[in-house]
């Protein structure tokens, strides 16, 4: 399929990948890359919105007219997601909480990792959307805890953020995110190596 005859409409959120960003080249699963997807005990994805992506317009007044519109760049972009069961490692190797044995300490000196992360979902037509974000920082503001009732609940949803900011690393520099949409593997592996997230094999 050509890329002028690819729709855009996203049907679900099958995945969120989530890189740490740790200096090491090579991305191991449960050590620096973790893939949230339905897998019993390690998380699943409800929610996804994708904001700032436009950067707001200024406008140049001359001449009695809006002479010149400058919109260039980008906004204030974030992540905003609804997550389920989310994965113990990933409050000490993304939120940056202290893990002393097992028991996790978070306080003044808490600082969340640099990530980058991946959401694949897909189009009407069955094709893969990708929508990758180079370099950013996740956020749990807040847990709620709720009592037993009479008739069974779904699980409660944890909202987590993303703050994305822009690429360091020289192939990326600058750029904030990246998005596919199709089903060609050789582009799905190109993307996810420039967000370090190619594992070999």
């Amino acid at each position: 399929m050509t890329q002028q005859k690819q729709g855009t409409a996203t049907v679900g959120f099958k995945s969120l990948t989530v890189r740490i960003l740790d200096g090491n080249q090579t991305p191991t699963e449960g050590e620096n890359l973790f893939i949230i997807q339905g897998k019993k005990g390690e998380g699943a994805t409800q929610t996804a919105k994708i904001t700032g992506l436009a950067a707001d317009a200024i406008k140049s007044f001359g001449s009695n007219i809006a002479y010149y519109v400058n919109n260039r760049g980008v906004g204030d972009v974030k992540v905003d997601l609804g997550l389920l069961d989310i994965p113990v490692a990933l409050y000490v190797k993304a939120l940056g909480y202290e893990d002393d044995d097992g028991i996790l300490d978070f306080g003044a000196d808490t600082v969340s990792k640099d990530v980058a992360i991946l959401l694949e979902s897909n189009t009407a037509d069955g094709s893969g959307a990708y929508y990758g974000f180079y370099k950013g920082n996740l956020a749990m503001d807040a847990i709620d805890l709720s009592t037993l009732k009479e008739k069974a609940e779904e699980l409660a949803t944890t909202d987590v953020s993303f703050a994305a900011g822009a690429s360091t690393d020289e192939q990326t520099k600058n750029k904030y995110g990246t998005m596919y949409f199709g089903s060609d593997e050789t582009k799905i592996k190109k993307l996810k190596a420039k967000l370090g997230m190619a594992v070999a094999g």
